[in-house]
């Protein structure tokens, strides 16, 4: 039952300070290139099949009738001199 206690409290242990450790050179590691580039893989073909998003623009608001309006007595204006 003792040796049973020892081998558990031990194999806790390892298994703790190894995960601390990973943690630590997880955080302070340079990122990896293959990640970097499987995202940027990832984004590619997002944009390949959906081609207008990235590019999309809002629609320019609409001329109020005024200027519209005041355009048209200008144009009016100049055909009769």
């Amino acid at each position: 039952m003792r040796k049973a206690t020892i081998l558990l409290a031990a194999l806790l242990a390892a298994s703790l300070t190894t995960t601390a450790d990973a943690a630590k050179k997880k955080a302070a590691a340079k990122p990896d290139p293959a990640v970097a580039a499987q995202q940027n893989t990832a984004k590619f073909l997002h944009d390949a099949m959906n081609p207008y998003m990235a590019t999309a623009k809002p629609a320019a608001p609409a001329k109020t009738a005024k200027k519209t309006a005041k355009k048209a007595k200008k144009m009016k204006a100049k055909k009769k001199m």
